[in-house]
């Protein structure tokens, strides 16, 4: 029997910063427009990059100031104490959580692993709610020539496109 699945980790790869913004607005419009919350554990500071995309997309005003909501600052360990404290009232009130993770891979990594202890330490609450957190890792290419390591630790990868099942892509390019 399958265990039930509370975490779903998603990655992602981009070549600059520019194009992490890019890549990463299809996903956060179509989530916000779901009325899920977004949350970011970021290394270097976005809000210049989101502006950018901001100025030169056709979207309405409204979901231009929930994408402006989102903190897209660098992160401090201060700031990922509030995530998690705000992410405890998202569970409380049920809401679907995305939290999207970006930097090098020593920062991606040890962010991740304090989301699995959060996890780890909240998980009768989200088993109670039924809830599943979307990590959603977010790699740099200049950082990871061989990209097969990442795909490998992750189900599943987001595209602008949406997410796809890494194990199904495969399957298909064997076939």
């Amino acid at each position: 029997m399958k265990e039930k699945m509370l975490l779903k980790k998603i990655c992602s790869i981009y070549a600059n910063d520019l194009h992490f913004a890019t890549m990463i607005f299809p996903f956060i419009h179509r989530e916000l427009r779901g009325n899920a919350t977004v949350r970011t554990i970021l290394e270097k500071d976005e809000q210049k990059n989101i502006e950018k995309i901001l100025e030169n997309i056709g979207l309405n005003s409204k979901l231009k100031k929930e994408v402006r909501k989102i903190d897209w600052n660098a992160t401090n360990i201060n700031k990922i104490r509030e995530n998690f404290k705000l992410l405890e009232k998202d569970v409380t009130r049920n809401i679907k959580v995305d939290i999207i993770v970006s930097g090098s891979n020593i920062f991606i990594q040890k962010v991740n692993k304090a989301i699995d202890l959060w996890v780890k330490n909240n998980i009768s609450k989200l088993e109670r709610r039924n809830q599943i957190l979307n990590i959603v890792n977010c790699f740099s290419f200049e950082e990871n020539k061989e990209i097969n390591s990442i795909m490998d630790s992750h189900e599943y990868i987001l595209k602008t496109t949406g997410i796809e099942d890494i194990l199904e892509n495969e399957l298909l390019k064997a076939n």
